[in-house]
């Protein structure tokens, strides 16, 4: 026992979830990169403002101990009440004994500086050390000279900036809040914006759910005014509507078409029925009923077979390359018994190749022959012409000097079922179905078909073949 399992449906995500996502992420780039800026300079700042401060500490006791080395001692901070020292200071001689140094400098080895420097040098950036204690300390050190000793006093300065880091830190954690404070906001700003701004698709949908096969005149474009982005989907939807309309248009006046067409000979066949069985009747009155019955049934036959092939637009063909010329030759001398009964002459002029299905091509050209027959009077005309366009191309044109088709009705020439008052009132046994399947078989050859009328004059109908590919010359017979 075996079960089929349906496939399941392809999850897509929203057009708002993903207007709320690239706006989230674009929020979250630029709140990152302006925090991380202010962020960045603000330490900057405050690195440089405790560096200048050091360097300046160190410039002042070096000029302390070239002028008044004895004023040194007046130049350790010490504690007072409500004033906490924040700088302290080591002074050694060349030796490496301390001579003066803070309460707190104890903490702070001399190897924890960064190498001295002397005057004839700049002082370089300071260091950064942590203690146990977890205080935080900017270190830095120089010689300061007397006499021509460059190393005659070692000056080492030390500058708390533990209240820094700690502001640096308490920034940070603020930036992060600020941050994710910022993506809520844009999230939620994000979706309203994202459903207001797609609310005119929501209302274009409904409007358009609301169009049903008898309000297909209807147009979406005209009717509202719609933001500028949306334009081009108006425009898709309008010309999609006008072509459904168009088409149950004609599907409406095909159906209509196909009714008339076989009421006709079903009502002929009835008709004929009835008579028959009215009364008792000879066998040769029978004969001729039912030879009657037979006309109404092949034409019946054919009307169901033209249905059948334009309902097999995709049918099989096989190309090969033919004589033109022989091809039209054998089709005129087909229909010259028919041709002749009329008194109307059919010629054949040109020559040339052509890549097509032989038979679909006889029954194309074999439509036309015969609708120039019905529709030409006696002593009439039908010249098969066979021309080369540019690029290789071959026209194929069948004309008569007939009545003729008027302007207006050129364009619906080929429908399925469409026959002209005037071509119903010369022929009425057609089911006007032999042009719509010219067009078909074109179609089917990647060519196309046009016609030119004039009423009075005659019509033109001209098939164009598209150029023989080069490997189908092998396929004439030699």
């Amino acid at each position: 026992m075996s079960s089929t399992r349906q496939p399941e449906p392809r999850r897509s995500t929203s057009i708002t979830a993903r207007l709320v996502a690239f706006y989230l992420v674009s929020t979250l780039l630029i709140l990152l990169c302006t925090n991380w800026f202010q962020f960045k300079a603000l330490s900057k700042d405050l690195n440089y403002e405790d560096n200048e401060f050091v360097v300046e500490r160190i410039n002042s006791l070096r000029d302390i101990v070239a002028r008044h080395p004895d004023a040194l001692r007046d130049q350790i901070p010490i504690d007072r009440p409500g004033q906490p020292v924040r700088h302290l200071i080591r002074i050694q001689d060349a030796e490496g004994r301390t001579l003066l140094e803070s309460p707190q400098m104890s903490e702070l080895a001399v190897g924890l500086f960064p190498p001295a420097v002397t005057a004839q040098e700049n002082i370089g950036r300071s260091t950064k050390y942590r203690t146990s204690n977890h205080r935080r300390y900017l270190l830095n050190a120089a010689w300061a000279q007397k006499g021509g000793d460059p190393h005659f006093r070692l000056l080492q300065v030390a500058l708390e900036i533990t209240n820094e880091d700690a502001l640096i830190s308490k920034y940070l954690l603020r930036t992060v809040a600020a941050v994710a404070i910022g993506l809520l906001l844009a999230a939620g700003l994000g979706v309203l914006i994202a459903r207001r701004g797609l609310r005119p698709l929501q209302e274009m949908a409904a409007k358009v759910a609301r169009i049903t096969e008898a309000d297909l005149h209807q147009r979406v474009g005209t009717t509202t005014s719609w933001p500028k982005e949306l334009d081009q989907l108006t425009a898709a939807l309008d010309a999609m509507l006008a072509r459904l309309e168009e088409s149950f248009a004609r599907l409406s006046e095909f159906s209509a078409n196909l009714a008339h067409e076989l009421r006709t000979p079903i009502n002929n066949l009835r008709g004929e029925a009835e008579v028959a069985l009215s009364r008792a009747r000879s066998e040769e009155e029978y004969r001729r009923i039912i030879e009657s019955s037979i006309e109404e049934y092949e034409r019946l036959a054919r009307m169901v077979g033209d249905i059948l092939f334009l309902a097999r637009p995709d049918r099989a063909h096989e190309k090969r390359l033919i004589d033109a010329r022989q091809a039209l030759e054998t089709l005129a001398e087909y229909y010259s018994n028919v041709a002749e009964e009329q008194q109307t002459s059919i010629s054949v002029e040109g020559s040339g190749d052509i890549c097509v299905d032989p038979n679909l091509f006889q029954r194309a050209v074999g439509n036309l022959i015969s609708n120039a027959l019905h529709y030409t009077p006696k002593s009439g005309r039908i010249s098969l012409k066979i021309d080369h366009e540019e690029g290789g191309a071959v026209a194929i044109s069948v004309a008569d000097n007939g009545m003729g088709v008027e302007e207006a009705e050129l364009p619906r020439v080929f429908d399925r079922f469409y026959r002209s008052p005037q071509a119903r009132l010369v022929y009425n046994q057609g089911s006007g179905l032999g042009l719509a399947i010219v067009r078909s078989i074109m179609t089917l050859h990647g060519g196309s078909v046009s016609v030119a009328s004039a009423p009075g004059i005659g019509t033109t109908v001209t098939l164009r073949f598209a150029p023989p590919p080069p490997g189908a010359v092998d396929a004439l017979p030699q």
